[in-house]
């Protein structure tokens, strides 16, 4: 109960005690006088009486004696008159009725209001004549009484109401400061920090709240202090300060998980001579600039799966996962195309200043193989000067797919109910899970194609909201006739985000299925943040308005900011592989303990992915991370439900 109604019912309480106890007052009081009323009007009305009947009786004229009486007591105050003679004359006896229509009998019954009766002499100087006895009729007094029982409860009744309408309200003016500090406090537990509170008037309160602006200004201070920490840990572990692009370090991270999956791709090497002439003739600020220029325009390739990084002064490479040649060749296009844009040349008459070396890898390439062959291809795309781009030579398989047959294939795969659906367990610390992520496949015959070989395809087409809606259905489906199931998290893919009759869609099957928001999550890519902010920031606000729940995935591969976190509120972040490969490295263990702390204090859970080893989720676990994925993960959860 809220303090708010606990002090509304206790001083509703108190007003009703003091209203109650007026009325209990002022009850007896009426009765009271109107017992004393009957028994002074009997007294009048006994001396009036026997006055009159004094002459008649001394006459021994009964008859006038008798009409003095019933003149006199003829009347609902009076119940029985009895006039008792000394002489042989018969007794003169008058009863009245005893009821009022109006007064209730349960009001008779519960009051009990007692007749009086008194008797007076009547004599002639020293002769006794007889003597006169009047009952007083209580039937008068119940309905005054009732009358005023009435009048009191309706008014009493108004004077609560009025009251606690009253009370009410200056509670609620009163308590309102507290109401917002309540409210803030709410906002703080999920890390919303707003504008400080407005002091009241009040002393005790606006002592309070002084004291909780301040608290609030420095938590919100700490965290941002954490979250700069975090960012300038992994600038210095893994980004280039000038173009903001990954560096060498982080490159050869990606590589080597990339070499460790067996994916398609290739890699991209560009070499911008502009830059290096820059920083000839026109020193280290003008080359910096002329860096972040050709950054900024390079990061509008980035994409969840590509990473692009500054290898040193003039030198940058662009690592594009499940890609085929062909899409390569463009990609190299558009870096070369991109550097010339630089390169301030009107006539277009000189040499291009750029040369752009490709290679597509192979099952037994390695890091130093690679990096060989893209400086061989480099070197290859330099002696040309009138097209310096060159794909080196490797053997290829002879048939791939496009970007039209996948799909094709994948919209095949849709209308035949061949998509599949795979779950991976991510647990916390003490091996509970905390929930399934969704992989879907195509299961066409013999064959199986997972999601990495053809959403890569489905995005550049923008066609990834078909599936994305196919797959949700699915997921809903099996959640609805499987209650134990959940939580399941899913991916949703850039095209969808940015598809607003999807967000729509999606929306109107969250409103649907209220019951299913503790089941289900949803998982977005980093790069949507960054690359579709507005869309990404309004599907976040719709899934947070029908109390559904997403995280990001790839946190950090495109060096998203740690500061929008408290703004964007996710359930969880999956941390890129790049921040727990290699924390055996005291730099790498320091940025990772800044982020978990970060992340940590604001509620957000931390899962480490590609968790191979129990001796990498020990170390982990020791560095705070809280979730954990990946193969080791797999073989806990079989162990237990085995």
């Amino acid at each position: 109960m809220t303090l708010y109604r606990q002090l509304l019912i206790w001083m509703l309480i108190v007003f009703f005690s003091l209203i109650t106890s007026v009325f209990v007052i002022q009850f007896n009081t009426t009765r009271d006088y109107l017992h004393e009323q009957q028994s002074t009007e009997l007294t009048n009305a006994l001396s009036a009486v026997s006055l009159a009947l004094s002459p008649y009786l001394e006459a021994k004229d009964y008859v006038s004696a008798e009409s003095v009486i019933h003149a006199t007591f003829d009347s609902s105050f009076y119940r029985q008159v009895k006039l008792d003679l000394m002489d042989t004359h018969p007794i003169i006896e008058r009863t009245y009725a005893n009821s009022v229509a109006s007064v209730p009998n349960w009001f008779h019954r519960v009051i009990d209001i007692q007749p009086i009766t008194h008797t007076i002499d009547l004599t002639s100087g020293w002769l006794q004549l007889g003597t006169l006895s009047v009952t007083s009729n209580p039937a008068y007094a119940y309905f005054q009484l009732w009358q005023a029982v009435v009048q009191l409860i309706i008014g009493f009744s108004g004077s609560f109401l009025l009251g606690a309408c009253i009370l009410a309200a200056i509670l609620s003016r009163v308590l309102k400061p507290l109401t917002a500090i309540q409210q803030r406090a709410k906002a703080m537990s999920k890390n919303t920090f707003g504008d400080p509170l407005s002091v009241p008037r009040t002393r005790e309160l606006a002592d309070v709240v002084i004291a909780f602006n301040h608290m609030s200004a420095q938590l919100k201070h700490h965290f941002e202090q954490q979250a700069q920490e975090a960012e300038r840990l992994r600038v210095r572990a893994f980004q280039d300060p000038v173009s903001g692009l990954a560096n060498r370090s982080y490159l050869m991270t990606q590589l080597e998980a990339w070499l460790s999956r067996p994916t398609k791709g290739g890699v991209a090497l560009l070499q911008a001579d502009l830059i290096k002439d820059c920083y000839q003739r026109e020193g280290y600020e003008a080359g910096d600039r002329l860096v972040a220029t050709l950054a900024q325009r390079l990061k509008v390739l980035a994409t969840d799966d590509f990473t692009i990084a500054r290898l040193n002064q003039a030198e940058f490479m662009l690592l594009a996962p499940n890609t085929d040649a062909q899409e390569l060749m463009l990609l190299g296009r558009t870096l070369l195309n991109i550097s010339s844009e630089l390169h301030s040349d009107p006539l277009d008459v000189s040499p291009m200043q750029a040369a752009v070396g490709l290679v597509m890898r192979r099952e037994d390439d390695t890091i130093s193989t690679l990096l060989a062959q893209v400086d061989n291809a480099l070197m290859q795309a330099r002696q040309q000067a009138s097209d310096p781009l060159a794909l080196l030579a490797v053997d290829q398989p002879s048939v791939t797919m496009g970007k039209q047959q996948w799909k094709q294939l994948v919209d095949e795969a849709i209308a035949n109910h061949q998509i599949k659906l795979k779950f991976q367990q991510a647990i916390d610390s003490q091996g509970q899970p905390l929930h399934a992520e969704v992989f879907a496949y195509i299961e066409k015959g013999q064959q199986q194609y997972n999601a990495g070989q053809f959403i890569g395809a489905l995005e550049q087409l923008d066609a990834g909201s078909q599936f994305d809606r196919h797959v949700i259905e699915l997921i809903f489906q099996q959640l609805a006739d499987t209650p134990e199931l959940g939580p399941i998290a899913v991916n949703i893919t850039q095209s969808s985000i940015s598809d607003t009759g999807f967000i729509r869609w999606l929306g109107t099957k969250m409103k649907a299925n209220p019951a299913l928001r503790e089941r289900i999550l949803f998982e977005l890519p980093e790069i949507s943040f960054i690359k579709h902010s507005n869309d990404t920031d309004l599907l976040c606000e719709i899934i947070h308005q029908h109390a559904f729940a997403f995280g990001i995935d790839n946190f950090g591969h495109n060096f998203g900011s740690l500061h929008s976190l408290s703004t964007l509120r996710p359930a969880y972040v999956k941390l890129d592989f790049a921040y727990t490969n290699q924390i055996d490295d005291q730099a790498k263990a320091d940025l990772l303990n800044s982020i978990t702390r970060t992340t940590n204090n604001q509620g957000i859970i931390l899962i480490a992915s590609r968790v191979e080893t129990h001796e990498q989720l020990d170390k982990l676990a020791a560095l705070n991370v809280k979730g954990f994925q990946g193969f080791v993960v797999d073989a806990i959860h079989r162990e237990k439900t085995q």
